[in-house]
């Protein structure tokens, strides 16, 4: 099988393998040469990639989508860091980007108190202008 871990802007591995694993919601996916094919969200975690020479490789990826189809396995991610060494990336890499999504979401909240108080204003102006 050919897998390819994708990111917006560039292509973090491509490899020959005879097996990867990686990790929905609902739990780890084992997949082989003739698997099905699927569609599949990812969450954060590491993607093992096993060559045929048993030579594995990692890829902590920052959630994405896996795609399963003939003898394709594509991941595409918002971010993806490759390695050899994967209690590293499970410690530093995974926590990182898990920090990032929770500053994420607390820009996010941050920004729609911003949206609504500025409505509220734009509220109170067009009733004050009425009366």
């Amino acid at each position: 099988m050919k897998l390819r871990v994708l990111t917006p802007t560039e292509v973090i591995l491509e490899q020959d393998v005879t097996h990867v694993t990686a990790e929905d919601p609902t739990g780890s996916l084992g997949i082989r040469p003739g698997h099905a094919a699927l569609v599949t969200p990812l969450v954060p975690g590491v993607v093992q990639a096993r060559s045929s020479s048993g030579q594995e490789k990692f890829v902590a990826v920052n959630g994405g989508v896996m795609l399963v189809a003939g003898d394709r396995v594509e991941i595409v991610s918002r971010q993806a860091v490759a390695g050899n060494d994967r209690h590293h990336l499970e410690s530093s890499v995974i926590a990182g980007f898990e920090k990032e999504t929770r500053e994420d979401q607390t820009d996010r909240v941050a920004f729609e108190k911003l949206r609504v108080s500025f409505m509220r204003g734009v509220i109170e102006y067009d009733k004050a202008k009425v009366q």
